[in-house]
């Protein structure tokens, strides 16, 4: 019966990928282009517009433009009648933007005259993605990719330096000249000033225990195959942490947003943790638990890249390095890339911030290496090519 399942959800899949999609696409194409029409397209695995498109939206609406969100449903009717409704649109455009994979995209060629826009969601490069992981644990099999294909259909694509560009060529499987590093937008916040010095107090405000204490802020990316499968686990001794750093530290947490509805620390972890541990996940946005941040743990997220921006130390917790690697693999060699310290155990964190040993140096090159395009102006830059002519 799985096996029936399956072939009936490829087919169902294929007829709306190589008939009804382009046939919707190619009755509307005719029409004249709508020079002011801008799509903003996403699935709804983010509760609102993604960050990196919400500037661009914004800056491209005060210019006059007709600037219309398109948040695909998770499933069902309204998702078959969202799709039919976005190839109407798409048929008669200016240009649509994306920050990740969008199917209804790739079905056909966009028409001339109308920009296919990929902005992305990280920056930098530093895990593998799309045809890149292809037949890894993270990727889709190399079968499903020749059949369906995606990322196949950008006219631009903006990176936030130049040297990430071959890594999104392999990834997207383009061509590298319609990469450009012209900078990730919501990046811009951190070159405003006022924005990152009263990002403190505004989570002072909602966790007042956190008082004068430094704020360590650990934000990890998920574990699993798939988006719908990911999930956190806790390999912090938040006990430990406490008895070494609470009087001069409090640690929050900021998870990704595929398992922040899924993790919470646990009654036992809470009263232990007291007014130490803070889960922030749903609470702040990113932008504002980096600017607020003094040291940053991570693992293999691209947040890195942008706290470089700030210049501040990070720390990297990385004790499934060799599974994580062996499952969704790196552009990098991890060890001589990430900057700061690498530690595999709590006792490491501990130690490391004690001393101050954060390898802080690595921080300035690795921000010009992967950062170069991010100036405060990215929204702005972007915003006015793609509507360009």
């Amino acid at each position: 019966m799985g096996l029936i399942k399956q072939k009936l959800v490829i087919f169902c899949r294929k007829v709306l990928f190589f008939h009804i999609w382009p046939l919707v696409f190619n009755l509307f194409k005719h029409r004249p282009l709508d020079e002011k029409l801008v799509l903003f397209a996403y699935n709804r695995n983010y509760s609102s517009m993604p960050d990196n498109m919400a500037g661009v939206f914004e800056y491209l609406k005060n210019k006059g433009f007709n600037c219309v969100e398109m948040a695909s449903p998770k499933s069902g009717l309204k998702r078959f009648l969202f799709n039919l409704r976005f190839q109407k649109y798409y048929a008669v455009c200016r240009c649509v933007f994306l920050t990740d994979n969008f199917d209804p995209v790739y079905a056909h060629e966009p028409r001339e005259g109308t920009r296919v826009i990929q902005l992305w969601h990280a920056c930098g490069a530093f895990k593998k993605w799309g045809y890149s992981t292809a037949d890894l644990a993270w990727g889709a099999d190399k079968k499903s990719l020749s059949t369906f294909p995606m990322h196949n259909t950008y006219t631009d694509v903006f990176v936030s330096a130049r040297t990430v560009i071959p890594c999104y060529a392999e990834a997207f499987g383009c061509n590298e000249k319609i990469i450009r590093p012209f900078g990730t937008p919501r990046t811009d916040v951190f070159f405003d000033g006022a924005f990152v010095s009263s990002q403190r107090e505004t989570l002072q405000k909602l966790f007042p225990d956190i008082g004068e204490r430094k704020i360590i802020l650990y934000a990890p990316t998920f574990r699993g195959s798939n988006p719908a499968e990911a999930y956190n686990e806790n390999r912090l001794n938040l006990e430990r942490l406490k008895e070494a750093l609470s009087k001069e530290y409090v640690l929050l947490l900021k998870l990704h947003p595929f398992t922040e509805k899924k993790f919470d620390l646990t009654e036992e972890e809470k009263e232990k943790s007291g007014d130490f541990v803070f889960n922030i996940s749903s609470l702040v946005s990113t932008q504002t638990a980096l600017c607020a941040a003094d040291i940053l743990i991570s693992d293999y997220s691209s947040l890195i890249f942008e706290y470089s921006l700030l210049e501040r130390p990070m720390l990297f917790f990385a004790y499934d390095l060799e599974e994580y690697n062996r499952e969704r693999s790196f552009y990098f060699d991890y060890k001589s890339f990430v900057p700061g310290k690498t530690v595999t155990d709590t006792d490491g964190i501990i130690k490391a911030i004690e001393t101050g040993d954060f390898e802080k140096e690595k921080v300035a090159p690795f921000r010009k290496k992967f950062m170069s395009a991010c100036d405060g102006n990215c929204t702005r830059r972007i915003a006015e090519y793609a509507v360009s002519r």
